[in-house]
């Protein structure tokens, strides 16, 4: 791997890494009342489901890097 390359995917990385996550607030219940309980219900499943996506993107990224920093491991003999 040709050091431009590397730095590349080093900045890549650092980039992918800084920017943050779209993330969706959740609804103002102040100026429309209490929220009922399907709505309620409904917000807590959304935020179960963007923090298991998180910890799927995060396993992936371990995995992944893992894997990269073994193969420049054995490359390098």
């Amino acid at each position: 791997m040709t050091p431009m390359r590397s730095a590349f995917l080093a900045l890549l990385l650092c980039l992918a890494l800084w920017t943050p996550p779209i993330l969706q607030g959740a609804s103002d219940n102040t100026s429309h009342g209490a929220a009922t309980y399907e709505e309620r219900s409904e917000a807590e499943r959304m935020s179960r489901s963007r923090y298991r996506d998180l910890e799927v993107a995060s396993f992936v990224l371990i995995i992944v890097v893992g894997g990269a920093a073994i193969l420049w491991a054995v490359r390098k003999k």
